[in-house]
């Protein structure tokens, strides 16, 4: 077949090419002549010659074409359909696959769940070769630190092996290895701590021994250890305690009879004599050698100064002396420490619970045969409120069977001091200074202590009851003398204006002391003596007044006195804004000025 094609016959389509239009540029060249449609006929002809005789190669070529594209389908047909069945066994496959997936899901949260409860179960029954090591082939002595280790996991281990023992197999089969290893700690952890305790009980080295830095940086320390005997063995615990309380028991019998003996030593050196307001001697001391000693009622006094504590060595010069109260501070607040600081550490130490501390918060250092520290006044206060009532006595009996014997020795010096009558003023600086020792040791939870102050208290009031008393006899014995009554009356002798008036400043004295060392709680008791003592005053006062025949001489006398009692109240120690100070001015400043205007008069 020919590619070109003759136009057909008869048409009548003529493209002229020669001339171009008007409005047609012409063509840089000519195109060439068309064919003549007599030769395009003889080609057509030939060429439909050439189709016939090729027709049959057409054909064939035809059928061929048709023979190889149906089996080329057919082939693609199968290729397709082993394709889907090979897709859907896929498919099933890939199902297959999902469904365990699923499983296999379900599976692993399933051992999620029981993961974290199977690896405390592991960890709970693997016992460590170095908990082994440590406890079968070492002593605390070598390795304290990893005994402390030790122990602690032990303890867990058995715990652990011991509620687990029902259920588990496993944990019952090492009921036996842990219970072996809590016997070799419990032979081997007393003494041990024995051996801490051990320089407390040497003759020569007892004293010396600062019980305060074994207990905070040694005992505290290892309290783990007799916290685990507590639990485990309390045989074993008793031992321990037994030997701390002998120890300590002679520690503190030794250092405070010591102490107790180089404060009586010191007190005999200044003995007190008698000041009763209605005897006037010829050694009459001023005022201010009495509101002096009020220091020792305040138990903040340090350094240098004479209200610091008195160290022991002290006694050992002749010329050292100190009054009743000063003693008396010095004994109570040596007590206060070590009782109360001892006391803290028996209920850390002994106590039931399991409460663990570190060695930082352990009782401060105990002034035995020393001065009280700043800090022994800023000792943990709410430690023993805290602890449960079984503990606090299991720590009350320790402390009883430890301090007992040497607070006997300071309860003697103690009655040793008031055996003679102390004054009225040091008397009530003495119960100032016990109250404040009682608030202390309140406040520092030392609950055996108070019992023992609460009786020097009880001790101290009916004393100082007595003095005033006794204050009272003698200034009415001395108004009667004034009166010319008992025996002065009767041999003539009279009392002197001058002694009267030193009378007045020893009472405008006295009550000043008393102001200054006043309780809210107990003024009514207080100031009722006081309300006597100057009733018997003004008596004295007006009974000598009333021998001066001089009116107006006598009316001066009764304004100097009555002056000279409001000086006096003005310049002791009692604070000047105090209403019963105020009430006590206004009193014999009404008779002052009645006595002026009596002089004015005449």
């Amino acid at each position: 077949m020919s590619a070109t094609m003759p136009p057909p016959r008869g048409s009548s389509l003529q493209i002229s090419l020669d001339s171009p239009g008007p409005s047609r540029q012409p063509s840089p060249s000519p195109l060439p002549p068309l064919p003549d449609p007599l030769l395009d006929e003889a080609d057509e002809d030939a060429d439909r010659e050439l189709f016939l005789r090729r027709q049959k190669e057409y054909t064939d070529l035809e059928r061929s074409v048709e023979v190889a594209s149906a089996e080329l389908l057919t082939s693609l047909a199968g290729y397709l359909t082993t394709f889907q069945d090979n897709l859907g066994e896929v498919s099933g496959q890939i199902s297959d696959l999902q469904a365990r997936s699923d499983e296999i899901e379900r599976e692993l949260k399933g051992r999620r769940v029981i993961l974290p409860p199977l690896n405390a179960l592991l960890s709970d029954l693997i016992i460590p070769t170095s908990l082994v090591l440590t406890i079968r082939d070492t002593e605390p002595s070598a390795n304290p630190q990893m005994w402390l280790q030790a122990i602690a996991e032990l303890e867990d281990k058995m715990g652990a092996v011991k509620s687990r023992g029902a259920k588990v197999k496993g944990a019952r089969e090492l009921e036996s290895l842990v219970d072996a290893l809590a016997l070799k700690a419990l032979h081997y952890l007393p003494p041990f701590l024995l051996t801490l305790i051990r320089p407390l009980r040497s003759a020569s080295k007892g004293l010396s021994t600062n019980l305060a830095v074994m207990q905070t940086s040694l005992l505290l320390k290892y309290q783990p250890f007799y916290a685990f005997l507590l639990r485990q063995s309390p045989r074993h615990a008793k031992q321990v305690e037994r030997g701390y309380v002998n120890a300590a028991r002679a520690y503190f019998e030794t250092g405070i009879r010591r102490y107790a003996r180089a404060l009586g030593l010191i007190r005999a050196r200044a003995p007190d004599k008698s000041d009763l307001i209605g005897v006037v001697g010829t050694d009459e001391k001023p005022p201010k050698a009495m509101y002096a000693r009020l220091q020792y009622a305040d138990l903040d006094g340090e350094g240098e100064s004479e209200a610091a504590v008195v160290l022991a060595y002290q006694a050992d010069d002749p010329n050292y002396a100190l009054p009743v109260e000063a003693v008396f501070r010095s004994l109570g607040l040596v007590v206060l420490d070590n009782a109360s600081a001892e006391f803290t550490f028996l209920v850390r130490f002994f106590a039931r619970s399991a409460l663990r501390r570190g060695p930082e918060d352990s009782p401060l250092d105990s002034p035995v045969l020393g001065p009280a520290s700043d800090a022994g006044r800023s000792r943990l206060s709410t430690h023993a409120r805290l602890t449960p009532d079984p503990e606090l006595r299991d720590a009350e009996r320790i402390w009883h069977e430890v301090l007992d014997s040497g607070l006997e020795s300071a309860t003697a010096l103690f009655k040793d001091c008031v055996a003679t009558q102390p004054p009225a003023i040091p008397l009530l600086t003495m119960i100032r200074a016990n109250d404040r020792l009682i608030s202390i040791a309140e406040g520092r939870g030392a609950l055996p202590l108070i019992p023992y102050l609460t009786g020097w208290k009880m001790t101290l009031w009916p004393l100082y009851r007595k003095a005033m008393d006794a204050h009272i006899e003698s200034l009415r014995a001395l108004a009667n003398e004034a009166e010319g009554r008992g025996l002065a009356g009767v041999f003539g002798k009279g009392v002197k204006d001058s002694a009267v008036r030193v009378v007045a400043v020893r009472y405008a004295a006295l009550f000043a002391c008393v102001v200054a060392l006043s309780d809210e709680s107990e003024e009514a008791m207080m100031f009722s003596n006081m309300t006597r003592l100057r009733a018997e005053l003004t008596r004295l006062v007006q009974i000598q007044a009333g021998k001066m025949k001089d009116l107006p001489a006598r009316h001066s006398f009764l304004s100097s006195i009555y002056e000279a009692v409001m000086h006096e109240l003005v310049a002791g120690p009692g604070a000047p804004t105090h209403p019963r100070l105020q009430s006590e001015l206004s009193f014999f400043r009404t008779r002052e000025e009645e006595a002026r205007r009596r002089i004015a008069a005449q």
